[in-house]
């Protein structure tokens, strides 16, 4: 239910090489190059250290390892009880995940719920940034559902949002800056330095910590970025040696950022997204997690 592009990637690192992973996949190395430059180009990182004795994951390659395989074990999953507890097929519910919409946390509650005796689930992947908004006026329609932060009050009107918890909000320092090798941080640390926050009217609670920074803290300098963040966001905030807001489930999203606890309360919901007319399935899917 992976990318095959994912695909070919995990087995370039078990491999070692394009060539021995070629063998593997019945695909020549050329292919799987192409592949793997697709992928790095799509995801705007590199995954892939690259010599004449193989290739060997970057600390980014590791990371989006890590988070492939455990999105291959839920699917993995989700076929084993389709085809090993009944002989009826189950419904399946479509799951979008992103880098900064990750499904991981959503297993937990999947489980918990009691949904997976009655639901599979199909991994979808899909783009953050400025098509989040086409992602969630379509949900139904390719992909069901996803789970991420719900504190943007415009999205409401686009879809239902069920809250199941809260993300703790912190602060993603430049690993080349001196305070990443703090274990937390504290207002004096952000004096005097830029800080990245979402555009002003998208999040309650962020709305809230612009106006303790512009009231108590001037000497930090807000930066405004688009209404939600892309993986261009930390590309570009690691170029130019900013400071994120950030949430600790974005704690491996980027290898240039150390992601520390700040001395503040702020936390943001986050929830499962899906349609505002939710087909009967979806419904079921959604009374199942409420009732969990």
């Amino acid at each position: 239910m992976l990318d095959n592009r994912v695909k070919t990637f995990m087995k370039a690192v078990d491999a070692g090489s394009f060539s021995r992973a070629s063998k593997d996949l019945f695909i020549s190395s050329v292919s799987i190059k192409k592949q793997m430059d697709s992928l790095e180009s799509e995801l705007g990182v590199q995954l892939l250290e690259r010599t004449n004795r193989g290739v060997k994951p970057t600390v980014a390659g590791e990371i989006f390892y890590g988070s492939a395989a455990r999105a291959n074990q839920l699917s993995e999953h989700a076929l084993r009880q389709i085809r090993g507890l009944s002989h009826q097929e189950k419904p399946t519910v479509k799951v979008g995940t992103s880098l900064l919409r990750p499904c991981s946390r959503f297993l937990d509650i999947w489980t918990r719920a009691g949904s997976s005796d009655e639901f599979s689930i199909e991994i979808v992947p899909f783009e953050d940034g400025e098509k989040l908004d086409k992602v969630i006026a379509n949900l139904g329609n390719g992909i069901d559902c996803f789970l991420g932060p719900c504190d943007a009050p415009r999205w409401f009107k686009l879809c239902s949002v069920l809250k199941l918890g809260f993300y703790d909000c912190a602060i993603a320092v430049p690993r080349r800056h001196v305070l990443s090798e703090k274990s937390h941080l504290a207002w004096d640390d952000l004096e005097g330095q830029s800080l990245m926050l979402i555009e002003k009217g998208t999040s309650p609670v962020l709305d809230s910590l612009r106006s303790e920074i512009e009231s108590r803290h001037p000497s930090i300098n807000v930066v405004d970025t688009p209404t939600v963040y892309g993986i261009d966001t930390f590309n570009q905030c690691e170029r130019e040696g900013i400071f994120m807001e950030t949430l600790d489930v974005w704690r491996d999203v980027h290898p240039g950022f150390a992601t520390l606890p700040m001395e503040w309360d702020y936390r943001i919901p986050y929830g499962l997204f899906y349609s505002k007319n939710p087909s009967d399935r979806m419904a079921r899917f959604v009374d199942l997690l409420t009732e969990g």
